[in-house]
């Protein structure tokens, strides 16, 4: 509490004795006391401030953040590219790779694969070998393909390549006859396929695999069977990821 606060209650005070002093005894002194209490308690009060105007404050909105959508594509095609026969490539690539990998022809991949793919196709071959089962890729039919982005690079182009088709796929025994066209799986895929070409071959003195020396420049060790290098002078393909795969009704498509 303040002492102005403390002021005026004490002359509120004086100003509630003055009235009570006036109906006991009214008198002129009593009467110049309570005007005087009056009077001093209008003095004490807080005079009213008159509120300024307040000015307005403009608060300026933010300015909205532009989003520059980048291109979901990067395509740098060299000149006199034909994009149809590229797509049309790539999906006879794909067509080839499952044949080859369904029958098990191992120096037919090593034109069509990179290095790391074929130890990986190499490997899944010789297990389903060893198991005496086979992974059918037949009847292949190009639903979509759509060209992701196209790099050309000094000694290599690199593209990938979004590649939907309708394919029948399921696992057999190797002598179990292939199944009845009214009794297949079929199968609605999309895969992102990374492919590249090559611009030069390169020279191999010897195998990383075995050590023996080289003559030429083949794709793969004469003693060990080794991949060397990507040396195809086609397209091959680098990469292959399976992004969705669902059982295909075509008359559930239809409706």
């Amino acid at each position: 509490m303040n002492k102005r606060n403390i002021q005026v209650i004490l002359n509120v005070i004086l100003v509630v004795i003055s009235i009570i002093n006036l109906f006991i005894h009214w008198s002129i002194l009593n009467f110049l006391m309570f005007v005087l209490a009056c009077l001093l308690l209008g003095f004490l009060k807080e005079p009213v401030k008159e509120e300024s105007p307040k000015e307005e404050v403009v608060l300026e909105e933010p300015e909205e953040e532009v989003l520059v959508e980048e291109e979901a594509d990067d395509l740098n095609f060299p000149n006199s590219f034909n994009e149809k026969e590229f797509a049309k490539t790539i999906y006879l690539l794909y067509c080839d790779i499952q044949e080859d990998f369904m029958n098990f022809h191992y120096d037919s991949l090593m034109d069509k694969l990179g290095m790391e793919m074929y130890e990986q196709f190499s490997k899944q071959m010789r297990h389903l070998e060893e198991s005496g089962k086979q992974s059918v890729r037949k009847n292949i039919e190009l639903q979509k393909i759509e060209i992701k982005s196209f790099h050309q690079g000094k000694d290599s182009d690199i593209s990938v390549v979004h590649l939907s088709v309708l394919e029948d796929k399921y696992m057999k025994k190797l002598e179990e006859p292939f199944r009845l066209t009214s009794a297949r799986v079929r199968y609605e895929s999309c895969y992102a396929v990374t492919v590249c070409l090559h611009h030069r071959k390169r020279s191999v003195r010897k195998c990383s695999n075995c050590s023996v020396k080289l003559q030429g420049n083949p794709s793969k060790c004469p003693e060990c069977g080794h991949m060397l290098l990507e040396n195809s002078e086609n397209w091959i393909l680098k990469d292959l990821q399976l992004v969705c795969s669902h059982s295909y009704s075509p008359n559930k498509k239809e409706s």
